[in-house]
């Protein structure tokens, strides 16, 4: 279909949808922070990226404007988070290797070196080591939680958006991100404060757009 197709379908049902390079140019910061805040990992984020938008541009002449233009794109990332964490635990499953088992050398077994950051109180009052005890809670939750945790408290989404994107209940959301809640406040203890109430919860935003460049 056309753009000039598109937009008028778009007029009928009285949505306005913006040009595809608007869309991303407005939204591909956010979408790469949630996707980086979910995978944790910057060359995957930025692949996860790139893939979004592609998956939305091949899809954009049939969108309707049934839902919000970013709430749809969210949904896409997530999607996309998801199959990459199924993808990545299929090949860990031929890959496990104990943490503890010897490194084998050249005729040497050499211990393995694991930092034990739970013994080191610098980590537990310093900002930076909070943010990442933060960044290391928020990767110990399942990828239903962290998507939801992210999408409420980091890009400030409502519960009817976030189960649009999730394809959840308004009142599944909420049990979701209570329980996410909950799992960042037995981590962190002390160390942030107390996140009991919607008027308790300031989003925790620090720069994470870090991709490489080539």
């Amino acid at each position: 279909m056309a753009d000039s197709e598109h937009h008028a379908s778009a007029e009928q049902t009285g949505t306005a949808i913006p040009p595809f390079e608007v869309l991303f140019e407005r939204y591909e910061k956010r979408i790469y922070n949630l996707i980086f805040r979910m995978v944790g990992d910057i060359e995957d984020a930025t692949d996860l990226t790139s893939q979004t938008f592609l998956h939305a541009l091949r899809a954009y002449h049939r969108f309707r404007g049934e839902a919000q233009a970013y709430t749809w794109l969210y949904r896409i990332a997530v999607n996309l988070c998801k199959n990459h964490f199924r993808k990545r635990d299929r090949e860990a499953r031929y890959q496990m290797v104990s943490l503890d088992a010897p490194l084998q050398t050249d005729g040497d077994e050499v211990e393995r070196d694991i930092e034990d950051y739970s013994q080191s109180p610098e980590v537990l009052t310093e900002g930076r080591e909070v943010q990442e005890l933060l960044r290391r809670a928020i990767g110990e939750l399942s990828p239903d939680l962290r998507a939801v945790i992210l999408l409420r408290d980091v890009q400030g989404l409502s519960y009817q958006e976030i189960g649009e994107i999730t394809g959840c209940s308004v009142e599944a959301v909420k049990s979701r991100i209570f329980r996410a809640r909950g799992h960042l406040r037995r981590v962190l203890g002390p160390h942030l404060r107390p996140i009991e109430t919607e008027t308790d919860v300031e989003p925790f935003e620090p720069d994470t757009d870090k991709r490489r460049t080539p």
